[in-house]
């Protein structure tokens, strides 16, 4: 399992150096508004993410930091770096420039390795609903206007369709390998069981958050209360916004993966709080949780897995 070990970060919004070391399972970043919390974590997804630095980003991150490096427990680093301005020099020559020369991935021998390398080597999750993107918006604009079971459908709801559809595809798909007869040796149907168990643990967590619900709790993801069905868009903010995680986490299936979630306990009650972290751990313990918040209930539990961001700046 690659985790992140380091996060460094040179030029900090001109205070300092940022150096942050990581525990493999759960991290937790607090500070003040404006402290840089989000922008160092959709910093860190942009680079391990494996695409390319989009132009507004690049000019963020450039008034924001000079240097990032990120340091892998397989003892590879990504680093990136803010490249003067040349004189005379146009913007399109100049972004191309830093599209090529601007990161660097490095293995423990110090060869160049690419990203397809890293995405062999890591996979990355990122979750802020609070601060979508338009292009997220615009994914959705056909299906809000032909969507038929939600009348006017949130990009929350739908963050949460597609979710529940990634879920049901892929237990489609174990079921499809496992009716297969050249799937059907002992170590084929270990596999399924342990996979088909991995699905079923969003429903104990269900069982922690939705205690006003009745029981059991259905795979259509459609609640009830007092007998009555309740499907998603009836669900309060809070309520969407920890089914969407659990489902996100859920999907995971146990793979090994680093899941970046900012301020994620947003609109949620406090007893949410206090069990949030140890149920996401549950869902998936071998995923390294990178998370913000300002609410001291979230590191019930966890208080030695959490720095501030003023504790972690050398001047």
């Amino acid at each position: 399992m690659t985790t992140i070990k380091k996060i460094e970060i040179k030029g900090f919004f001109g205070r300092g150096d940022f150096e942050w070391n990581l525990d493999s399972q759960v991290n937790i970043l607090g500070g003040k508004n404006g402290s840089g919390k989000s922008s160092i974590f959709r910093c860190c997804y942009s680079l391990l993410s494996g695409m390319a630095i989009k132009k507004a980003e690049y000019i963020s991150f450039s008034n924001l930091f000079s240097q990032v490096r990120l340091v892998l427990s397989n003892d590879w680093s990504l680093s990136w770096k803010k490249i003067p301005v040349t004189s005379n020099e146009s913007f399109l020559d100049y972004y191309q420039k830093v599209q090529e020369d601007s990161i660097r991935i490095l293995d423990n021998h110090g060869s160049e390795r690419r990203f397809d390398d890293l995405k062999k080597e890591i996979q990355i999750v990122y979750l802020n609903s609070f601060e979508q993107r338009l292009s997220q918006v615009h994914q959705y604009e056909l299906e809000r206007q032909t969507a038929r079971a939600i009348d006017d459908p949130i990009l929350l709801d739908l963050m949460i369709k597609d979710q529940i559809n990634i879920r049901n595809g892929s237990i489609s798909q174990m079921v499809g390998s496992l009716v297969n007869p050249t799937n059907k040796s002992d170590d084929s149907l270990k596999q399924f069981g342990a996979h088909f168990l991995s699905y079923g643990l969003i429903f104990r967590s269900l069982e922690r958050f939705f205690v006003e619900y009745d029981r059991p709790f259905k795979n259509d993801f459609v609640f009830k209360k007092n007998g009555a069905d309740i499907g998603v868009e009836g669900l309060s903010t809070g309520e969407k916004q920890i089914l969407l995680l659990l489902l996100m986490v859920s999907n995971t299936n146990k793979s090994p993966c680093i899941f970046f979630m900012d301020e994620p306990d947003l609109s949620m009650h406090i007893d949410w709080k206090e069990i949030l972290v140890t149920e996401l751990h549950n869902l998936n313990p071998n995923m390294q949780i990178i998370l913000s918040t300002h609410a001291p209930s979230v590191i019930t539990g966890w208080h030695d897995r959490v720095k501030e961001v003023d504790q972690l700046i050398k001047k």
